[in-house]
């Protein structure tokens, strides 16, 4: 019989800064990149996307989502918050669904959270604020990535979350839930399963805050500064009877001819069931000879042809004559430049204060 679906009922979460289930007017809310490439007139991003039900699996009638359309080529798409929102107050939930309902191969299928103020057409130099969700390449792995600006420098890096997880890519729907809190701790769940957890001051890289000291750059080692622990003995001489044109293999001169072995066989006859072309002709092929094949005399003997002494090791090699080693007397350990004070460092210990959000 067939299976009735429940018919999507839709909800809100009024504190929420965006809260999107795809119902009427997403159409215009979702607009598509037509961002260019740098030097063409091609759109960078020339995926199509649609609001519609799932096409495989469709759990709840009416149920829609925004869906990637067309198979290998890039995707890129954004919405506007009604106004920016500013984690550094509460800190920040992040929570969407992902299925990739077509058995993607490879592509990235999460969320920028685009920093205020966004302008222009959104691409992957549009300024982000955090990065999440997953990416199905290689081994695939749930993205984790902020951005913070130096106060030094003023300057933005990118901050990756250390050993991530890997997503789920079996075709079904599911569920990425992200939160911040106001202690720089983090939680990273799937399908309400946590799935990684800590702080974003201890597990991203690079860290965000630089060590106070740095190697200084313009130190350089004194050319008279010994680093070998060791040196060659200076007053050790090469034995008299050291012989270094000695080889290492020599031949084997108690080994004698197996028996049977056919010194005057060839390894190679001529083979005896061949016959000459019909067409050859001497005068422009030249004379003609039956093709070599391996001796058949020599199948069951021990060899054929010439014999030679098979080689052993030389009792009498010494090889290279070196002088041994013994303690550098001038040795001062291993150099390494001072340290001298961060001129770039400082120490934020409010990272949940991310970059004010106007954008997804």
């Amino acid at each position: 019989s067939k299976v009735v679906l429940p018919d999507f009922s839709p909800y809100a979460v009024p504190e929420a800064a965006l809260w999107e289930q795809f119902g009427d007017g997403a159409d215009a809310r979702w607009k598509k990149s037509d961002a260019v490439k740098d030097g063409e007139e091609k759109a960078r991003y020339d995926g199509e996307w649609a609001i519609e039900q799932p096409s495989v699996l469709a759990g709840i009638a009416g149920d829609k989502a925004l869906v990637v359309k067309t198979p290998a080529h890039h995707h890129a798409i954004s919405a506007r918050l009604d106004s920016p929102f500013d984690p550094a107050k509460n800190g920040l939930v992040l929570q969407y669904e992902v299925k990739l309902q077509d058995d993607l191969k490879c592509g990235g299928a999460y969320i920028k959270l685009l920093t205020a103020p966004s302008s222009g057409e959104f691409s992957d130099q549009t300024p982000y604020t955090l990065m999440f969700g997953p990416d199905k390449c290689g081994d695939g792995k749930v993205h984790l990535i902020f951005r913070h600006r130096s106060p030094v420098t003023g300057e933005y890096t990118e901050h990756h979350l250390e050993q991530p997880p890997t997503p789920p890519v079996d075709g079904l729907t599911h569920q990425y839930t992200l939160v911040i809190n106001n202690d720089n701790s983090f939680t990273l769940s799937i399908d309400g399963t946590e799935r990684r957890s800590g702080s974003l001051l201890t597990d991203f890289a690079p860290p965000v805050n630089p060590p106070k000291e740095i190697a200084d750059p313009d130190d350089k080692k004194p050319e008279d500064w010994e680093d070998k622990e060791k040196i060659p003995d200076p007053d050790a001489t090469k034995p008299e009877d050291w012989n270094e044109d000695a080889p290492l293999m020599v031949p084997d001169e108690d080994a004698v001819i197996p028996d049977g072995w056919l010194l005057d066989e060839p390894l190679l006859v001529a083979d005896p069931k061949a016959e000459k072309p019909a067409d050859w002709d001497d005068e422009e092929d030249g004379d003609w000879s039956a093709p070599q094949v391996p001796n058949p005399l020599c199948e069951d003997a021990p060899g054929c042809g010439p014999w030679e002494r098979p080689l052993k090791r030389n009792p009498e090699f010494v090889g290279k004559w070196n002088a041994p080693l013994i303690d550098n007397p001038r040795y001062k350990g291993e150099w390494a430049p001072q340290q001298i004070s961060n001129p770039e460092y400082f120490e934020d210990k409010s990272l949940y204060k991310l970059t004010k959000i106007d954008a997804v």
